[in-house]
């Protein structure tokens, strides 16, 4: 398989699809900003036959997998076709079957997209720019397959990350979210999170940053401190996985519910008007009616906000893969339906709690925005002459399944 060509010829175009996670989508960022730096038009649309289409792929569960398989087989399939390259995650977990694909003309493995993009600069496409500041994991967790991927611990120079962050607030983006695979992990050298938080927040200027997922253990007492600062979106992800300690253990996590259940309450005693939602996985071996029932109860006693659920996937490679996967796929369905529902019903309370308030929100380019403690809301009337991106001011209101809100400060770059 060649190497990609440098867009030696006008208007050569190329198209970047996405499959996955906030870092993928960090990464793609990277990707857009390179193609940029050797001449090439970008494209949104595969369907728009660029003459190189890469696919970032994902591997976190069998559904990603196939999402991304699918994906590829897809684009591989326009006539004409373009010039086809891979990377993210799948080219680690199934480079065999990748080279398999008819139409598939470049793999890139961990270390050449590392190599490409070494010292890029982002160039993203939506309304919040995420900044990738760590990749890698050195944690254990029984289903993940991941960090097989992916790596050791590995965090992006506090240099190269306050380069990157000042690029971004020179194009106009006034919310940053600082994304990692395993965020909380973040080392370089004697700089931690917290530290690097400080040194972001001494820029001047507007602007808000974001985190992306942080586990349990490693949101310390310092960053407790740090997030303080109101330029820290009230918006946190937590990873809880499961409510009952039996699986906890079988799942290899560093904490259980009762040190979970301390850190939520700190968090909310620092930024009571917090945001929090969680990870949960639903039908893990071993977890049969006592353990559902479990998760059930620790939900409701503590103040959580939404979950994102998954069925539990059998990774092949991972330690949990040896145990099978025994809870049948109806039950499994059940118990989704259940935590989504109950989700739906605590997000819907925490949102009624700002009805008439005033948050900041960063506008999107549909007419819509994003507050900073997570609520999407439509704006009646969009302000005209605003640009999507800019942080303002609204009041909050209901209107129909959501919140809206009216602008009454248009606020500045």
């Amino acid at each position: 398989m060649t190497a990609v060509p440098f867009a030696t010829e006008p208007g050569r175009t190329a198209c970047i699809a996405t499959v996955g996670c906030r870092l993928n989508q960090a990464e793609s960022d990277l990707l857009r900003g390179w193609l940029q730096t050797q001449g090439f038009r970008l494209v949104n649309d595969p369907g728009a036959i660029p003459d190189l289409c890469f696919v970032n792929t994902c591997a976190v569960t069998a559904n990603a997998e196939r999402s991304s398989l699918a994906l590829i087989r897809s684009v591989c399939s326009l006539n004409p076709k373009p010039r086809v390259i891979v990377f993210g995650c799948l080219p680690a977990r199934a480079p065999e079957l990748l080279k398999n694909i008819p139409g598939v003309d470049e793999i890139w493995t961990a270390e050449e997209k590392k190599s490409r993009l070494k010292d890029i600069l982002p160039a993203p496409v939506r309304s919040r720019a995420l900044l990738k500041v760590q990749d890698g994991c050195d944690r254990t967790c029984s289903f993940c397959v991941v960090r097989q991927l992916r790596g050791t611990p590995a965090a992006v120079s506090p240099e190269k990350v306050l380069s990157q962050f000042q690029h971004l607030r020179q194009s106009g983006y006034q919310e940053i979210v600082l994304t990692g695979l395993n965020l909380g992990r973040y080392e370089s050298g004697d700089w931690n999170l917290a530290r690097l938080l400080r040194l972001l927040l001494a820029q001047p200027g507007r602007f808000r940053l974001r985190l992306a997922s942080i586990e349990p253990d490693l949101f310390t007492d310092e960053l407790l401190t740090v997030i303080a600062d109101p330029r820290i979106c009230s918006h946190f992800h937590i990873p809880l996985q499961s409510g009952d300690d039996r699986l906890l253990g079988k799942m290899d996590r560093r904490y259980r519910t009762a040190d979970y259940a301390r850190l939520i309450n700190k968090i909310l005693q620092v930024k009571p008007d917090a945001c929090i939602g969680a990870d949960v996985i639903v039908g893990y071996p071993g977890e049969d009616e006592p353990s559902f029932t479990r998760t059930m109860n620790f939900l409701a006693a503590i103040p959580l906000h939404y979950l994102h659920v998954f069925p539990y996937s059998p990774r092949p490679g991972t330690p949990a893969f040896e145990l099978g996967d025994p809870v049948p796929k109806p039950v499994k369905q059940h118990r989704v339906q259940l935590l989504r529902q109950w989700s739906h019903n605590r997000r819907q309370a925490y949102a009624r709690r700002f009805i008439s308030t005033v948050r900041e929100a960063v506008l999107e380019p549909d007419g819509r925005a994003l507050t900073d403690n997570y609520l999407r809301l439509t704006c009646e009337p969009l302000p005209a002459g605003i640009p999507a991106g800019r942080l303002v001011r609204l009041v909050l209101k209901p209107a129909e399944d959501r919140l809206a809100g009216t602008v009454i400060d248009a606020g500045s770059s």
